[in-house]
């Protein structure tokens, strides 16, 4: 029971990702709850969104959808009231994957590169920029969190995806006077496409193990920075206790994003209120000294 109760955020966590690859395969084990991808969907018919995807989606089209936006708002309405990242700590397959492989970058790590914080930015704009000028939804046709939730929900042997045609579906656009479909319909370019993706997420997992814990996560997913963005604003966040905390440092083991602890565990600051944290919450788990708690950050912090 003390082993449970020493990982209960753990085991909490590991049971949502859990539910969410379920939530996928519900189509499959004609459940009828869910139908989609990570990218878009329907639970219990009401349309969900991703909202990088939706202004990625928009980008392309050049043309607002306000089903669009409401599908996109509900979601940013739930991890603003959870705590923003949570989806990538909680939801996002490719950060269990990352996880997984820091634990072998422990072992086998050649060199441990660490990118510039902001570069995430960067690659956030450049591909909304790309999308524009190419009138295509362009992180969405590589994207490794597509890929691998569109791979439970559809399987493999059916690599093309449903997020072009279902979303226009879905927001009625096909008679806007906008061309058919934001992707291709060739089965032939879809398979190059799904492959190279596959290659994608093997890329990812290959840095992450050799050069550069958690990258993808860290440096350059614009998914999770868009839920960067959103965490500089949610009340909900990670608490320490200064008189408690004996800087024994362990919270930093089990961190991705460890230098949110940085502050906090220096006394700067009694919250970890760097928007990249993802509440995994295992800081919590670990430390000894019960220092951390999730809390709501309702005031601003004076410092004297």
């Amino acid at each position: 029971m003390n082993k449970i109760a020493q990982n209960k955020w753990r085991i909490l966590r590991r049971i949502v990702q859990l539910s969410t690859i379920l939530l996928l395969l519900s189509p499959l084990l004609k459940l009828g709850i869910f139908r989609g991808t990570l990218i878009s969907g329907e639970l219990f018919g009401v349309l969900l969104v991703d909202p990088f995807a939706a202004i990625d989606f928009m980008f392309a089209a050049k043309m607002i959808y306000v089903p669009l936006i409401i599908g996109a708002l509900i979601l940013v309405g739930f991890y603003f009231i959870v705590g923003g990242r949570v989806f990538c700590g909680w939801v996002c397959p490719i950060y269990l994957l990352s996880e997984f492989a820091q634990k072998l970058h422990k072992k086998f790590a050649l060199y441990n590169m660490k990118p510039s914080a902001s570069s995430k930015y960067y690659l956030f704009t450049l591909f909304l920029l790309l999308s524009v000028i190419t009138s295509k939804p362009v992180f969405e046709l590589i994207s490794p969190i597509g890929i691998i939730s569109q791979n439970i929900a559809l399987g493999v042997d059916r690599p093309q995806t449903q997020f072009g045609k279902e979303l226009e579906s879905s927001v009625e656009i096909s008679d806007s006077g906008y061309s058919s479909s934001l992707m291709n319909d060739s089965y032939y370019d879809w398979q190059i496409l799904f492959n190279s993706s596959l290659l994608l997420v093997l890329f990812i997992l290959l840095v992450d193990i050799f050069f550069s814990k958690g990258w993808w996560c860290r440096f350059a997913c614009p998914v999770g920075t868009f839920y960067t963005l959103l965490g500089k604003f949610s009340p909900v966040k990670i608490k320490i206790d200064h008189v408690a905390c004996t800087k024994c440092n362990e919270c930093f083991d089990v961190c991705m994003p460890s230098n949110v602890l940085i502050k906090p565990v220096q006394g700067s600051t009694k919250w970890v209120i760097d928007s990249s944290c993802t509440n995994c919450l295992n800081c919590i788990d670990i430390c000894p000294e019960n220092a951390l708690k999730i809390s709501l950050k309702i005031k601003k912090e004076i410092h004297s």
